[in-house]
């Protein structure tokens, strides 16, 4: 049995490497970017074999320009991004067939190195790309540098004209009926009124919440829950409300009760957890559990004597078992939409390269996510009872990171509504 093993780990060796050999085309398996120090930014492509590329900034918009052979894509073609520098990712297919990824940017800047890192027990291979911002008089006097293999070509390439030189044709590549291949992203439509979001931080005043080396929960959960907050207003998409802004204890219901009361269109609560061993680490998300629905139903059901609206459904007007019916109807309508944000929520996280729980979608009866007219998550953010990730949590860098990431995942989620209730 042994043997069988060896010989066909060798022999899957061999076809893979066949595979390659016999010219496997290249494919983008993720697109990250983060930022370096100063004010830089990272943008890394996972791929699943070293490349030829060819890299140059453009102006009238500012961007990044990708060039790569013709490419297969595993991850999304166009998105959106909260970073620094960069503002969003397009891609298409040039004339010649090959793959150009643009990366939109804010202001001026200009490529400070690109090089690719091999793959190796953790990770595949990469091409990493390092943005610095500019002057506009550096950025108009270097912006026709090319990085890389300035005579990169498609299969079925036209030579450049002699003389012509790149800079004078990029413009003529970058025209793309090319570009409309394929379709971008479609954008976040801005409603008719502003999405209120509700940020729960959670604990506060004399529930400290968990503690370990030197750090709060208390304090983690509400740095994290001002810095979303910031973030989804710069947006002007969103009209925020915390639970709390300041170190008060809050009782449970009554944040349940504050999503209700302000239309709630999306609740977020934010936790950190300590466990007993210091090797766990990373982010969970959960949502309310089917069980916790059915006991949740009940009650609601008793407490508010099956008058007035909940989730939009008159329960004063329906008999006892209508209403209870009518009622669970709705809570699950809001929990399937729960469990929808959660999932955009967790892919969103992988897309800054946040370190996730295995299984890292959870279901649970917490209280503050038996809203039942508002779709509700709480997210653990990590474990102060790791000593790496209590030092990580307490950085204004992660915090920045992990709200971009909400943000992110918030943006997905709000896509998708607005393109179902289009249909």
């Amino acid at each position: 049995m042994r043997w069988c093993l060896l010989f066909f780990i060798f022999f899957s060796l061999i076809i893979s490497s066949a595979a390659l050999a016999a010219g496997e085309k290249l494919s983008v398996e993720n697109i990250r970017t983060g930022v370096t120090s100063g004010e830089g930014a990272r943008i890394v492509l996972d791929l699943n074999q070293k490349t030829d590329f060819r890299a140059f900034a453009l102006d009238q918009p500012y961007r990044i320009v990708l060039d790569l052979p013709a490419t297969e894509w595993k991850t999304y073609q166009s998105k959106f991004i909260t970073n620094n520098i960069v503002k969003a990712y397009r891609s298409g297919v040039l004339d010649d067939g090959l793959t150009r990824v643009i990366f939109d940017i804010k202001n001026p800047a200009l490529i400070a190195n690109v090089f690719p890192l091999a793959k190796d027990d953790f990770s595949k291979d990469r091409l990493v790309i390092d943005l610095q911002p500019a002057s506009l008089s550096l950025f108009n006097a270097r912006k026709g540098d090319i990085s890389g293999n300035s005579g990169l070509k498609g299969v079925g390439a036209v030579k450049t004209p002699q003389g012509s030189g790149y800079v004078a044709v990029q413009n003529n590549l970058v025209k793309v009926a090319s570009l409309t291949a394929v379709p971008a992203l479609t954008p976040l439509r801005r409603p008719p009124k502003q999405y209120t979001v509700v940020i729960d931080a959670g604990h506060g005043g004399g529930d400290p919440g968990a503690m370990d080396y030197g750090v709060k929960e208390k304090d983690i959960t509400l740095r994290v829950a001002a810095e979303l907050k910031r973030q989804m207003e710069e947006t002007g998409r969103y009209r925020v409300v915390l639970t709390r802004d300041k170190d008060v204890y809050i009782k449970l219901h009554e944040r349940v009760d504050i999503s209700r009361r302000v239309d709630g269109d999306l609740f977020i609560s934010i936790h950190a957890d300590k466990i007993g061993r210091k090797g766990v680490r990373g982010v969970s998300i959960y949502t309310l559990s089917e069980t916790a629905s059915d006991a949740e139903t009940a009650r609601l059901a008793e407490d508010e004597n099956n008058s007035g609206f909940v989730a939009g459904v008159d329960l004063g007007q329906e008999s006892q078992d209508v209403a209870d019916i009518l009622l669970d109807l709705a809570m699950r309508e809001k929990m399937n939409e729960s469990n929808m944000f959660a999932k955009m929520l967790r892919y969103a996280l992988l897309q800054k390269d946040v370190r996730l729980l295995p299984k890292s979608h959870r279901s649970a009866g917490f209280a503050v996510l038996k809203a039942p007219d508002v779709p509700s998550v709480l997210v653990e953010i990590g474990f102060l009872s790791n000593p790496e990730e209590a030092k990580l949590l307490g950085s204004s860098q992660f915090q920045s990171k992990i709200a971009s990431s909400m943000l992110d995942g918030v943006d997905a989620y709000f896509r998708k509504i607005q393109s179902l209730q289009a249909r």
